[in-house]
């Protein structure tokens, strides 16, 4: 434990590089509690009673402050939340992850707990970067790499957990007359040809050959893999049939119980009350790195943006994403399993209907599945095109343009969404 504790200490070798962070300097109040916390942190060496009464003092002042700012966090809109204050909540969840690690009498639970921590604290906090001999490095991302990586040590000691399979057979859907399907399949097209006739020219096309090499081929399809690499993390799953119905809401869950409960045909349960969950449209790569190192971004991306957004949908059969759109080009990169999507251009826009509330307002009234024409007349007038995303095939979907997404079976798809 003691190693473990000391390697998060490291990540952040200077202390000054905290207390002369904006967000502290101009709250007194924080700045001197934070000063307090962290100047024994050089200090840790052999413990005594006075040492540890004074480690429980300081982990109880870092709560208060904790508590304090995830509560301002969670206080109006969260577009309304200042940077400072979340990269506020992300030094001080860091500070309290060593007392967590230094207080507890368990190594595994305290490294468990700390994984939690640093993993509220990526969805919630404000990404920090410290130097490293690399270059740079996240705070908190770097921080629950390395609890994972001491966890994981442990977890070698425990008796094997029993392996899981993921049942991704696609059953045979029946097509549906009324949609057409006029998108070009390319081979590998080349960056030159596919920026001439797709993105300039903001025509979708089904891709293949592009992502063949990727190690996530070989490797997500196993469930044991993924349990392995992120197993005790954290993340943020969509429950319900959509999320522009009323019964859908949102939970943190343990990805591993994420996996078991809702992707492995030996542990899904089979309840007809059981809510559809899904991790979709969540910066999964960012929060763990092993699982980013299994991806490349398409060379067709870096012709006009560096820095594309990548985005995970992890899911069960039956999950679906409305009929919507996006304001940016979108290469959805499907993994394992498969997909039903069904597109329809911009110019139908009025026709489809959009929900007047603002944040729905990308977001159609019409099942594209099954239109309600009565309901909907103008929907008559949409030419919509559909088809099955399979296994290692790229949909290129244009600024814009209306989809709809259904998975066939379980699914593990990657957007890059690009400028």
């Amino acid at each position: 434990m003691e190693q473990c504790r000391e390697a998060i200490i490291s990540i952040v070798s200077d202390k000054s590089f905290i207390l002369n962070r904006e967000c502290v300097k101009e709250n007194h109040l924080y700045h001197v509690v934070l000063s307090a916390v962290l100047e024994p942190l050089s200090k840790f060496s052999e413990r005594s009673q006075t040492e540890d009464k004074n480690i429980a003092t300081n982990l109880i002042k870092i709560g208060v402050l904790y508590d304090t700012v995830y509560n301002r966090l969670h206080t109006g809109q969260w577009n309304t939340v200042e940077p400072a204050e979340r990269e506020l909540f992300t030094i001080i969840t860091y500070v309290r992850i060593i007392y967590t690690l230094w207080i507890s009498a368990s190594n595994a639970d305290s490294i468990k707990d700390s994984i939690y921590l640093a993993d509220l604290g990526l969805m919630l906090g404000y990404p920090i970067e410290t130097p490293c001999n690399s270059g740079t490095n996240d705070l908190l991302t770097e921080t629950a790499s390395t609890l994972s990586n001491y966890l994981s040590e442990i977890v070698k000691q425990e008796p094997p957990r029993k392996r899981l399979r993921m049942n991704t057979k696609i059953e045979n859907v029946r097509p549906i007359e009324s949609h057409l399907n006029n998108i070009p399949v390319l081979q590998c097209p080349s960056v030159d040809f596919f920026g001439q006739q797709c993105y300039d020219l903001k025509q979708p096309a089904v891709l293949k050959g592009i992502i063949d090499g990727w190690p996530a081929m070989e490797r997500w399809h196993d469930p044991n893999y993924l349990l392995n690499v992120a197993g005790e993390r954290t993340v943020p799953i969509e429950l319900g049939s959509q999320y522009s119905n009323d019964d859908w809401s949102q939970k943190l869950m343990k990805f591993r119980d994420f996996v078991e409960q809702n992707l492995c045909s030996e542990t899904t349960s089979s309840s007809s009350e059981q809510r559809a969950a899904y991790l979709a449209q969540h910066d999964l790569f960012d929060q763990i790195p092993a699982l980013r190192a299994d991806i490349a971004v398409p060379d067709y991306i870096g012709r006009t943006d560096a820095r594309p957004r990548i985005k995970a949908w992890l899911g069960p059969k039956g999950t679906v994403s409305p009929l919507h759109t996006d304001p940016c080009h979108n290469l959805l990169c499907q993994v394992f399993g498969a997909k039903i999507i069904i597109l329809a251009r911009p110019e139908d826009t009025e026709k489809l209907y959009p929900h007047d509330h603002f944040i729905l307002s990308n977001t159609s009234q019409v099942d594209a599945r099954q239109v309600d024409y009565e309901r909907f007349p103008l929907a008559r007038e949409v030419s919509f095109h559909r088809l099955t995303l399979h296994r290692g095939e790229v949909l290129y979907i244009p600024p814009k343009w209306w989809h709809y997404v259904e998975s066939l079976s379980p699914s593990f798809s990657v957007s890059f969404w690009f400028e």
